[in-house]
């Protein structure tokens, strides 16, 4: 049975995001935001939104609670229902669309679309942002995990904060309606958070909590889907879409090992500390001079010191080191090595920041190795 709508009193202002979401709010005050059929990410996003807030408020994820809205013509700003596709304006048609509600009145209280990294520890839920890796690799997420965050009552000084998981429209492959494993989609856009040894068990521990949804709560959700938001054949996809689902669940302890390989290998986790940055930025200058690779002095309270006696082979065989970033990089014209190839890789071990650069073939495979390098922040 279809939930029972929202009847909608205001619309307030528009939303950022490709959804071309609104701000409203009930005969009561409380503020949603709606996303409406027709929108230009496709109305089965709507569809997502739903299925997707069901699942995470099973796994006890703090995320906006999500309702069927009804906007009729003739409320407070009305003008507003438009969406806008270049220098056109296509009307929103009047009827039953999605809404999430605010956790709190953004007129009253901030919502935070960020936090500064060192503000991060203050999040109560923050592994609610680890499990969404492994919840995001199960449907499917193709966006980049979003989050709010708001200030909660707390006698430290600063407060604390707890963030909300938001925007799932994307998930499923958005209205393609598809299940695909990539292992950069959704992620949060501050990668320190999965610079921590502790990531692969937290996945894997929500891996456990999904594979314990009853299948019977996963289906009961079609239900409670507005028939207003299905065009033909949607049940039908629906019904495969949520099969796959339970079918993806089986094999999601495999799917998130590669998933957590692929993400070391690609360097897409940086480190948490600002110092790390420092020693990156240096990395990559020294990078640039391929024929000049001997060790120099930096300023900044960074050393550059030559490490050939580490026996870095034998190291990372041993689990001392571990691989932070690898990438190919080729001098601009001019420089010293202009027009090869050269790869370079940064690994890790404690605070100190090993680096390697090797020469390419023709045919893109590494060749010889040009020099190995250690950076080392002076206390």
């Amino acid at each position: 049975m279809a939930t029972l709508a929202l009847p909608i009193h205001t619309i307030e202002r528009r939303m950022r995001g490709g959804a071309q979401a609104l701000l409203v709010r009930d005969q009561a005050g409380n503020a949603y935001i709606a996303k409406c059929v027709g929108n230009p990410q496709g109305t089965r996003t709507l569809i997502n939104e739903w299925i997707v807030s069901r699942l995470l408020k099973h796994l006890r994820v703090s995320t906006p609670a999500v309702h069927a809205l009804r906007i009729d013509r003739g409320v407070a700003g009305e003008n507003l229902l438009e969406f806008s596709a270049g220098n056109r304006k296509i009307p929103i048609a009047p009827g039953i669309h999605l809404g999430s509600a605010c956790p709190v009145d953004p007129e009253r209280k901030a919502i935070f679309d960020f936090l500064p990294r060192r503000l991060l520890h203050k999040v109560v839920n923050l592994p609610d942002l680890i499990l969404s890796f492994a919840f995001d690799k199960w449907v499917n997420q193709t966006d980049s995990r979003q989050a709010i965050f708001i200030r909660e009552r707390s006698p430290d000084p600063g407060g604390k904060f707890r963030a909300y998981l938001i925007d799932h429209g994307l998930s499923f492959g958005g209205s393609r309606w598809e299940m695909k494993d990539g292992a950069l989609n959704g992620l949060y856009h501050d990668r320190s958070i999965y610079d921590t040894p502790s990531l692969a068990a937290e996945c894997h521990a929500a891996v456990d909590r999904i594979q314990q949804i009853p299948e019977q709560s996963m289906f009961s959700i079609e239900e409670e889907i507005p028939p207003e938001w299905l065009e033909a054949g949607d049940r039908r996809d629906m019904d495969r879409l949520l099969d796959l689902l339970c079918e993806r669940r089986t094999k999601l302890h495999e799917t998130i090992d590669r998933a957590l390989l692929q993400l070391h290998e690609s360097g897409a986790v940086l480190p948490r500390a600002s110092e790390g940055k420092v020693m990156l930025g240096v990395l990559l200058l020294l990078a640039c001079l391929p024929r000049s690779l001997s060790p120099t002095p930096s300023s900044s309270g960074v050393e550059v010191s030559g490490t050939r006696n580490v026996r870095m082979s034998n190291a990372v065989e041993q689990g001392e080191l571990r691989l932070a970033t690898s990438f190919d990089f080729t001098p601009q014209t001019g420089s010293e090595g202009a027009g090869h190839t050269y790869a370079a890789q940064i690994w890790l071990r404690d605070s100190a920041y090993f680096f390697r650069v090797f020469s390419k073939k023709e045919d893109g495979t590494q060749d010889q190795l040009l020099g190995e390098y250690a950076l080392l922040l002076e206390e």
